[in-house]
């Protein structure tokens, strides 16, 4: 006799919903990941900006524009990816807490999938055990 768990379907859809907040919080970790790493070459290439711009003594004034107009732009980009960076850590905050959500209930119809079945087992153990033990009394009666 196979045990069969009563709410299987419901046990599959929790898992599968488990299953797609975690992909779902991982997409937006990835994407978190990008921004980051466009931060860091913005950094980097304000730094290269500012080491330019230490040898002014050497560049024309018109130079000298430019690269404040460069320097702008690149601190404009800088807080457009700032702002961007927020609000994508809020949004994996709130696919975090989801996770979290699904994780639980998926374990929990887990948790009752597991004692549902030890209490199957616990009862066909005693069914096993009252047919043994008539089948003792009826040996021992018939001799």
């Amino acid at each position: 006799m196979k045990y069969t768990f009563s709410f299987q379907k419901v046990l599959d859809v929790k898992e599968k919903e488990q299953e797609m907040a975690h992909q779902d919080y991982g997409a937006v970790k990835l994407r978190l990941m990008e921004v980051d790493q466009q931060m860091e070459q913005l950094m980097v290439e304000k730094e290269e900006m500012f080491e330019q711009y230490n040898h002014v003594h050497q560049k024309s004034v018109s130079e000298i524009l430019e690269m404040q107009e460069e320097m702008e732009h690149v601190n404009q980009k800088l807080k457009q990816l700032t702002d961007l960076s927020l609000k994508i850590h809020q949004e994996a905050d709130r696919k975090q807490q989801v996770l979290i959500e699904k994780s639980q209930e998926a374990k929990m119809w887990n948790t009752w999938k597991d004692k549902s079945k030890q209490a199957w087992q616990k009862q066909i153990e005693l069914q096993e055990q009252a047919m043994l033990d008539e089948m003792a009394v009826l040996r021992y009666s018939r001799r």
